[in-house]
């Protein structure tokens, strides 16, 4: 079978780390680096895989997804779901077929309608990211996670070929991938712990999250948050129980402590992911008719965090 092609849009942490899973699977990568394009075209990335070092050097390493030098049989958007950063703004002048896939690879509830409008006519895949990744220096990622996968195509389905070919390759390249027939339900369980620990790794003021699971108020705090993450997530039609609260707060105290995503783009002087982390599952809560006080007064905060911090 004819090597995969991949192009990768946002190359971060989590981006760089899937492609890698990708490329030592055999595919033909293309990634977008912007800020650390000197870097990565000298001598590609170094990779720390719990300790496992390993270096991957992309097919190619281009600026924008314009300069592509193949028509992609998959797009990994790895991007920050931000203003300024929609599909329609990264994947401008991209080669492109009817067969192309979309793979949003983001955090986040409410993200797909963006791409979805972008490319109608095209195969939309969802994933979920269980990793701990950060990028300490230019051309470095470290990760202390899992590193898997749960994924699924928009609107909600049974998985297609193409999506099970993706798959087998992150399964090969060593990243767990587990297919689902509404991913959905992944990311509401995702935002179980991304609602908490995101907003409140910053607005502690630079909390990681061992400070966070050691401090009886911070951890009260996450686990009401919590709670209203499976209020909201009910308005949507997805069901989890108050138990697996306490259990994701159980889980994270066995990993080593670390800055959540958000804390390290506060540090490193970057917008910050408020609507697509907190903004839709408030406005779904609302709209459901369901209280969630502490996730508006962490919205409220965040956005004045966040606008001060741009300016």
């Amino acid at each position: 079978m004819e090597r995969a092609k991949i192009l990768l849009i946002g190359a971060g942490g989590l981006g760089v780390f899937f492609t890698s899973r990708l490329a030592s699977a055999g595919a033909e990568t293309a990634v977008v680096a912007r800020h650390d394009f000197a870097a990565a075209s000298a001598g590609g990335y170094e990779v720390n895989d719990r300790g496992t070092v390993s270096r991957y050097v992309p097919d190619y390493v281009i600026r924008s997804a314009a300069e592509c030098p193949f028509v992609p049989d998959y797009v990994l958007i790895a991007a920050k779901v931000l203003p300024g950063a929609e599909p329609s703004v990264l994947t401008a002048g991209m080669p492109c077929s009817r067969d192309t896939v979309i793979v949003l690879i983001q955090n986040g509830i409410g993200i797909e309608n963006a791409a979805a409008e972008v490319f109608p006519d095209n195969e939309l895949l969802s994933a979920v990211a269980y990793l701990c990744a950060s990028r300490p220096e230019s051309g470095k990622v470290i990760n202390t996670g899992p590193g898997r996968l749960e994924m699924g195509s928009f609107p909600a389905g049974k998985p297609s070929v193409r999506a099970e070919r993706l798959a087998e390759l992150f399964e090969k390249g060593g990243a767990p991938c587990r297919l689902l027939e509404n991913v959905q339900t992944a990311r509401w369980r995702k935002l179980l712990w991304n609602a908490p620990f995101n907003p409140v790794s910053v607005l502690a003021g630079g909390a990681d999250t061992g400070r966070i699971c050691n401090d009886p108020e911070l951890t009260g705090l996450c686990l009401d948050l919590m709670y209203e993450v499976i209020a909201a997530a009910e308005c949507a039609g997805i069901r989890m129980e108050r138990s697996e609260a306490q259990a994701m707060m159980d889980y994270t105290r066995t990993l080593k402590p670390y800055n959540s995503s958000m804390l390290q783009d506060y540090l490193a002087g970057r917008p910050l992911e408020v609507e697509a982390i907190l903004g839709n599952a408030l406005r779904i809560a609302q709209q459901g008719g369901v209280s969630v006080p502490r996730m508006e007064a962490c919205y409220a905060l965040l956005k004045s965090v966040d606008a001060i911090h741009r300016r």
